[in-house]
């Protein structure tokens, strides 16, 4: 069995890929500061690296909280599809692929609306893996997931390797090998959640760019058009004041003329 301490620990990180994607990085550097003050520094070392989920693995382990159902359904017809390919029963399989093709359909429409095309294909691969895959879909029913590649294996915390029961007793060499596949596999994670992160950053700069640039363009047609407004006033101005002139000397001569006529 697990220790109370691990297991209020796997709660937390359970907790932890519950959360909106946003609170992620916080609540883990939380919950890393807690296991730290409490004297487990080698877990709350391995929290620090659990990797921030993609958009599709946050949707799915929101999907796993929100309708269990859906996933209900989704490990049963791995089942009955393994079931069909055992007998090598055809018309069963293909009866279940049309299943299986409408499942997803519903289970990347429950996920979210309005999705991206490499979120929708990283969703289908993660419901197609868990369809075929009995130990993926446990693994993604755990709704811990940070990409699609946690669905491939063995360790379902994602970065955090469960401690075995002290009554366990495994051999030195399999258990150091098990240790240093742990620490590569949570290195994929980390480097793939970088990875995600650093693309996500690329098009959040891309997008400002080119508001900038739009926002630019509109600056440029507001003073092309202020600048023509000014050309437009200065020749106003040029002709007001030569029809002033022109008025000023036709008053004058009035003026010149009327005293002609007084002095006759």
């Amino acid at each position: 069995m697990l220790s109370s301490a691990i297991m209020d620990t796997v709660s937390d990180v359970s907790d932890l890929y519950g959360l909106p994607r946003d609170e992620f990085v916080p609540a883990r550097r939380d919950l890393a500061k807690r296991l730290r003050a409490d004297g487990d520094s080698a877990a709350a070392t391995r929290v620090e690296k659990l990797p921030k989920p993609t958009t599709a693995a946050w949707l799915v382990n929101t999907l796993v909280r929100r309708d269990p159902g859906l996933i209900d359904d989704l490990a049963d017809l791995g089942a009955e599809l393994r079931e069909a390919h055992a007998k090598a029963d055809g018309a069963r399989l293909r009866d279940l692929a049309k299943r299986r093709a409408a499942l997803l359909g519903s289970l990347i429409a429950a996920a979210g609306d309005d999705l991206s095309e490499p979120i929708t294909r990283e969703l289908a691969d993660m419901f197609t893996t868990a369809i075929a895959d009995e130990k993926a879909a446990e693994t993604l029913r755990a709704g811990r997931l940070a990409s699609v590649r946690d669905l491939a294996v063995e360790d379902t915390w994602p970065g955090l390797s469960i401690a075995p029961s002290t009554t366990a007793k495994p051999e030195a060499k399999p258990k150091a090998r098990r240790s240093a596949l742990a620490e590569a596999k949570a290195a994929v994670k980390e480097a793939e959640a970088q990875r995600t992160e650093a693309d996500r950053a690329v098009s959040a700069a891309e997008e400002a760019v080119t508001q900038a640039e739009d926002r630019v363009r509109e600056l440029n047609a507001a003073l092309d058009e202020a600048e023509h407004a000014e050309l437009e006033a200065r020749r106003t101005l040029q002709t007001a004041r030569r029809d002033a002139k022109s008025a000023e000397r036709t008053a004058g001569l009035a003026w010149r003329r009327l005293q002609q006529v007084e002095a006759d």
